[in-house]
């Protein structure tokens, strides 16, 4: 069995025909590859693995330093750094893709005789599992960390099934080295890359116990796994240490040792987890700014979880069918996934305990410990609070899982087809050339594997989708130079680091992100990073690293700014010190209706009985110390920011972002006021500016040809604030009796409105 990848099948050895395979996958992901960008999480790690910063907690350092050397090796290609780091997935998943070939071969090979058999089951489970909707949506755009754990499962079940062969050998002594190497390198990526571990702990157990009590193999496996591990335990603190533009956590420590001395801690509910002598880097390891809440308190009903999980297996095999015809073919699929169980648990039960306890790790045991709130899309109408619901679709988190059930489906259609093919041979028994003709006769049922390729290509094809990257510009060049731009969340956040990090554009502009204010760190890295520049001190010298205030790019300003008198800031957003900011108070209650004010025209309105954060308060900071040095901003998105503080009423549109005034408002030909046309929003308009932005600026025209917006979790958001920009400028437009601009604008919205609410007349 050893040796089966080497016999020859046709024209290529069993190696060659998997390598063919996955060439094959590779195809498919670079056919749909996005060019640029995408949503949520994307543009976290392509920003950090240019800059090789620290994402979210616990900074995926793995990730970084392979994304950081994928870009340089391919620098000679002349394509985007995303679209390199999406190519890194590409090609990263269609390795996953060859080893998961390798790993059915050698599993089919127990008890199937026909190398053909072999081959075409192995070809056939692998293209099921590769066009999975999310493993095909995970690989064609990088959206998280997930193909790198793909990659690393999929290549540990295959030495896995190496070692089954090669256990009373020296080499599969190797092979469990080898094995604790790279669990502790995957590690240092995501702990998805840990899972298999239940998996490969049974498949020992069952098929040579003995190996646990070689204590020197054991030994030498636990410490080839700290080995691995240690990317993560180095490689964090170090590059914290240095203050990348992007260090979230900051988890810097006194000493390296610090960082390698094992210690427990007790979280905020009182569970004990192992962590590090050095508290910022075990805070980061725990992800505590988190505060995810202990298994025995769960986030929503068991039933609400595993039905949010069947809502997502029901996506990965036709995705763009409707409700009932994709619902028939998630049926069938799942027939035939259970069909492909059914034969691997009759021949070859010593690798069905690997494989099937990794898909039970990988899915059922996975969605009771991920502990997730209601799905983003279920339970609106019984469960309408928003908080109580994921804040997106969370199917990336059974990525693995979902491609070993291809795995199973591809293995049940090649069963059916060789069932059918007995079934035609002994009907045609005795005629002339029937020993090859049941095959030949029951060949169409494989078309069976070429449904998700064909019905998920639609929505998972991204090529040419450029929406995340130019909402990001077009939030940018709503703001004015050295403007504060307060943002909310993921959407309005990491898409503006990568075009400020990646790109270099608009790098003058302060994103903060008020999710981020509720921690310690965060305000300290942007007290330094608004910091005015010492004379000499140049931040573009060292670009990656904080250092001041970065400057305006007057020469590649778009036209608003060409002639705007931008004047560097001469203080940092934030008078507190160090020790202030860790003495702030993390709520302080509002006793009755209380107006402060800000500035001599700016005045923020409280009510009684709401409470005050410690984020709102260092809002509240920010803009009392930058109103009067830069321009004030909040992101459109952002309501919950500015609407703490009342500050509507001092708020005027600009394109995707509203302005701070210190000063009057009155209602002119240009400011206009439209709060009865549309209440509850901040009720002015720059009209002109406006304007210039949204028909000269901004970069969405390609979005009027699209039919369906593909991204679910952002579909009734983001094409939502363009319609709200340019239907609040059509109504200002009204107002003036500025009718054809006014039809124009408006003409725009209503088709931004069909693509927020597809099926909308």
């Amino acid at each position: 069995m050893s040796s089966i990848e080497r016999e020859r099948v046709g024209p290529l050895p069993v190696w060659g025909w998997g390598l063919a395979c996955g060439v094959l996958v590779w195809c498919i992901y670079a056919l749909t590859l996005a060019p640029t960008t995408g949503f949520w999480d994307t543009s976290e790690y392509v920003a950090t693995a240019q800059i090789l910063g620290l994402p979210h907690p616990p900074g995926n350092p793995l990730f970084v330093v392979i994304g950081r050397v994928w870009i340089t090796l391919l620098g000679w290609t002349g394509l985007s750094v995303p679209a390199r780091i999406n190519l890194l997935s590409a090609t990263l998943s269609a390795a996953a893709a060859v080893f998961w070939f390798l790993s059915i071969a050698r599993i089919v090979a127990h008890f199937w005789e026909s190398r053909r058999d072999i081959v075409v089951g192995a070809s056939v489970a692998t293209l099921v599992s590769a066009t999975a909707f999310t493993v095909w949506t995970q690989s064609n755009l990088n959206e998280k960390v997930y193909t790198v754990s793909l990659f690393v499962v999929a290549l540990i079940t295959y030495l896995a099934l190496v070692w089954e062969d090669e256990a009373e050998t020296p080499r599969g002594d190797r092979l469990l080295l080898l094995i604790a190497l790279i669990l502790g390198l995957g590690a240092a990526n995501h702990t998805m890359s840990v899972l298999p571990i239940p998996a490969l702990l049974l498949f020992v157990l069952w098929h040579r116990w003995r190996t646990i009590l070689r204590w020197r193999l054991v030994l030498g496996s636990g410490l080839l796994l700290a080995v691995g591990f240690s990317v993560q335990l180095l490689f964090v603190p170090i590059r914290s240490a240095q203050n990348p533009i992007i260090d979230e956590a900051d988890p810097e420590c006194a000493s390296l040792v610090e960082a390698l001395i094992p210690k427990m801690y007790e979280d905020r509910y009182g569970d004990k987890k192992l962590g590090v002598v050095c508290e910022d880097l075990a805070l980061s390891l725990m992800r505590d700014q988190y505060a995810k809440p202990p298994l025995a308190e769960r986030q929503a009903p068991l039933s609400a979880q595993y039905a949010n999980y069947w809502q997502y297996f029901d996506w990965q095999w036709a995705r763009t069918l409707g409700r009932g015809p994709r619902s028939a073919v998630t049926v069938v699929f799942l027939f035939l996934a259970l069909l492909g169980l059914w034969q691997h648990w009759k021949g070859d039960r010593d690798s069905f305990l690997f494989l099937g306890t990794l898909l039970f790790t990988m899915s059922l045991l996975l969605v009771y410990y991920l502990n997730f709130k209601y799905g983003y899309s279920l339970y609106a109408d019984t469960v309408p609070a928003l908080a109580d619901h994921e804040v997106r679709e969370r199917d990336y988190f059974y990525v693995v899982g979902f491609s070993v059930w291809g795995l199973y489906v591809g293995l049940g259609i090649v069963a059916l087809w060789g069932q059918l093919a007995a079934h035609f041979d002994t009907r045609l028994e005795g005629r002339e050339g029937s020993a090859s003709s049941g095959y030949k006769r029951a060949s169409p049922i494989l078309a069976l594997a070429f449904i998700p390729l064909v019905f998920n290509f639609g929505l998972a094809n991204r090529a040419g989708d450029f929406a995340a990257r130019d909402w990001a510009y077009n939030i940018l060049q709503s703001v004015e130079p050295y403007g504060v731009l307060f943002t909310n969340g993921d959407n309005d956040t990491f898409p503006l680091w990568y075009l400020q990090e990646v790109e270099g554009i608009r790098r003058d502009v302060t994103v903060i992100v008020h999710s981020y204010l509720g921690t310690q760190w965060y305000p300290k890295q942007l007290s330094q990073l608004t910091t005015p520049c010492e004379p000499g001190v140049d931040p573009g010298d060292t670009p990656t690293v904080i250092v001041c205030q970065r400057p305006f790019d007057r020469e590649a300003a778009v036209g608003p700014y060409r002639d705007h008198a931008a004047t560097a800031p001469t203080r940092s957003i934030i008078a507190y010190t160090e020790e202030e900011i860790d003495t702030l108070p993390t709520l302080v209650p509002i006793q009755q209706d209380t107006t402060l004010r800000v500035t001599d025209w700016v005045y923020a309105y409280l009510r009684s009985g709401d409470y005050i954060t410690y984020p709102d308060i260092l809002v509240y900071h920010i803009v009392q110390n930058s109103l009067g040095d830069r321009p004030v901003y909040f992101a459109v998105t952002a309501p919950p920011v500015y609407g703490v503080w009342g500050f509507q009423p001092h708020m005027l549109r600009q394109g995707l972002a509203f302005k701070l005034i210190d000063g009057p408002l009155e209602e002119t030909v240009d400011t206009v006021n439209i709060g009865e046309q549309i209440p509850g929003s901040p009720p002015w308009i720059d009209r002109p500016r406006s304007r210039e932005l949204l028909w000269d600026v901004f970069q969405l025209d390609y979005l009027l040809d699209w039919d369906i917006w593909p991204e679910p979790s952002t579909r009734a958001s983001i094409p939502a604030q363009y319609y709200l920009a340019y239907i609040t400028l059509g109504l200002a437009e009204e107002l003036v009796d500025n009718r054809e601009e006014a039809d124009r604008s408006l003409l725009r919205a209503d088709r931004l409105f069909q693509l927020s609410n597809p099926g909308a007349p």
